[in-house]
């Protein structure tokens, strides 16, 4: 497929299915005001990921990189009216800005951030275990420890879904410990033997696995 044929099918599917309504516009024009980095999920992308909330009939969700509250949006509105996500974020700025967000969206009540590390704060949520589903988009070094907690700590047919699988490409001819963390995360989830596992090829990848044993 070229990449004219690709960039059509991306803008087909955004514009027939994945349109971002006001407040997620506003989410992603309030991200550059703070200065925060540009890298909250493509409408395609973040569509995906609803969907997936959806189908797995997910009630609790951990996610581990808030930003400032696109992709947790689109996980709380796919939630039914008593679920819960929990999603913790490094920096307090962005942890501020997210639940200013949520507030802004009306999902306050379904939406609970956590400030800090997402190894630090992962033990903690443990006692509540097990979860429906993790959604990973975070540092890249520890994406094999969140797929390990997420072995141990999601229910058997939960989902553990993760971005950046592709890393921009950068999978293909790894230089960096970031890119050759995503080398080994793929791997470690291709060949996990709880998950029955795949990458969505929509934006920089969807890696999803479902908890079969």
């Amino acid at each position: 497929m070229s990449q004219n044929d690709w960039e059509r099918r991306n803008a087909y599917v955004k514009e027939r299915f994945a349109r971002e309504d006001d407040t997620l516009r506003h989410v992603r024009q309030q991200t550059a005001a703070h200065g925060m980095p540009q890298i909250s999920l493509e409408p395609n992308e973040a569509k995906l990921l609803q969907l997936l909330v959806r189908l797995s009939g997910a009630r609790r969700v951990i996610e581990i990189g808030a930003l400032a509250g696109y992709s947790g949006i689109c996980i709380a509105r796919a939630l039914p009216a008593d679920g819960q996500l929990i999603t913790i974020e490094v920096s307090s700025l962005h942890a501020k800005v997210a639940r200013a967000h949520f507030e802004y969206a009306g999902l306050a009540q379904k939406v609970t951030v956590r400030h800090g590390a997402g190894m630090d704060v992962l033990p903690k949520l443990a006692v509540d275990a097990p979860y429906d589903l993790m959604f990973i988009d975070a540092d890249k070094g520890n994406y094999h420890n969140y797929l390990a907690w997420a072995a141990d700590h999601l229910r058997l047919g939960g989902a553990v879904v993760a971005d950046n699988a592709f890393w921009g490409g950068n999978i293909f001819n790894p230089q960096t410990e970031d890119d050759q963390a995503m080398v080994a995360f793929n791997r470690r989830l291709a060949e996990h033997p709880q998950f029955d596992s795949t990458i969505i090829e929509v934006g920089d990848g969807i890696a999803l696995g479902v908890k079969i044993g």
